[in-house]
């Protein structure tokens, strides 16, 4: 994929601010932990529990708190 496709591609964090919910997947739960360290450190937000679909990835569902 070219630097040009990535970038009109749409990020899940900007997916999860403009929406104020996103479901992240990962192949692994440390590749999941890292997706989690990068949403920007002035949003509040909440996660539920890690889960796992038949296709072996790894799933959270991250909700942005509004004030």
């Amino acid at each position: 994929m070219s630097k040009k496709d990535e970038t009109q591609q749409p990020s899940v964090y900007d997916d999860l601010l403009k929406n104020g919910t996103a479901v992240l997947k990962a192949k692994t739960r440390d590749e999941l932990a890292e997706m989690v360290n990068n949403i920007p450190a002035d949003a509040k937000y909440m996660v539920g529990a890690v889960g796992r679909n038949q296709d072996g990835d790894y799933t959270l569902q991250v909700d942005i708190i509004k004030n």
